[in-house]
């Protein structure tokens, strides 16, 4: 055996020793190309993971709570966008309308406060209330500064020869119905400061004619229509509740059966498999691949 071919054989023995094989074979260029080579040692590996199943209750029940969260879980994330993104928008929606509202409120409020007056409408059932509407009446002025209604209530609650219209009572002051009644009911149309007063303040007859409103007419229906634009605030928020729960109540059922929709779709894993062959353990790739009915 010459020197180059001992060399060689030293050599192909320390690669061996290295990669972890035990065994020649008597063929230099066979352990020669196994030493080149990793023994392979481990058993199967599983380089990816096959997809875990998701629980279709819980992902509805995340949707109920959070609109998308169950669709996010289950891949859908253009359905969890839409979902999400009407919660958001109804949310937003809803407190801009309650706002809305609330700022309309306080506007026709103070509006009614200082041009509706109890104390005019007071003095006219005082003055005239008796010959246009009956019975007489003798308010006292001073409770109903103190936004005492009592004898005003008395008197529209009474019997009287014509009493046509006056079917309501005055409510408390700054109850909401206070608010909604002076510019809904023509009986109230004496308190308004654009009906016309004689030179003491004192609001005139309409002459037994309940519909005629005289100049107050058009501060009467501006009035309403401002009350009326508030109340459209409120039912665009309350709209928009409304739609909140139905929104939530679909995401529930759709996170549902979205998940059981991904269940159902192809998995697939890759592992990697060690065999024994001729020239010893080599890795042999596997692909997985699996459909649910």
């Amino acid at each position: 055996m010459g020197i180059r071919t001992l060399a060689i054989l030293v050599i192909a023995l320390c690669a061996i020793s290295i990669a972890g094989e035990k065994n020649l074979t008597g063929n230099l260029r066979w352990d020669l190309l196994n030493a080149r080579r990793d023994t392979v040692t481990a058993e199967a590996t599983v380089i990816v993971q096959p997809v875990e199943k998701q629980n279709p209750f819980m992902n509805g029940l995340y949707s109920l709570i959070i609109p998308g969260s169950g669709q996010y879980l289950s891949e859908r994330y253009t359905k969890a966008a839409i979902f999400l993104g009407a919660e958001v928008a109804l949310i937003v929606y809803a407190a801009i309308s309650d706002h809305n509202g609330n700022k309309k409120t306080e506007e026709f409020e103070q509006y009614a406060e200082a041009h509706w007056s109890p104390e005019r409408y007071a003095k006219w059932i005082n003055t005239h209330g008796a010959a246009d509407y009956g019975p007489a009446a003798t308010i006292d002025l001073n409770k109903v500064r103190a936004y005492d209604f009592s004898e005003i209530n008395a008197w529209e609650s009474a019997p009287g020869p014509s009493k046509v219209g006056f079917s309501h009572l005055l409510p408390a002051f700054q109850d909401q119905q206070y608010y909604e009644l002076i510019g809904k009911y023509y009986q109230f149309k004496f308190g308004w400061d654009t009906y016309p007063m004689d030179v003491n303040g004192v609001p005139l007859s309409d002459g037994k004619d309940y519909f005629n409103n005289f100049t107050a007419n058009d501060q009467i229906k501006n009035y309403a229509a401002e009350r009326g634009k508030a109340n459209d605030y409120y039912y665009a928020a309350s709209f928009a509740l409304s739609a909140l729960v139905i929104n939530h109540v679909i995401s529930a059922f759709d996170g549902y059966y979205s998940a059981k929709s991904y269940n159902k779709e192809i998995t697939a894993s890759l592992n990697v498999t060690p065999i024994e062959g001729v020239e010893g353990k080599r890795l042999l790739s596997q692909v997985k691949v699996s459909v649910e009915f």
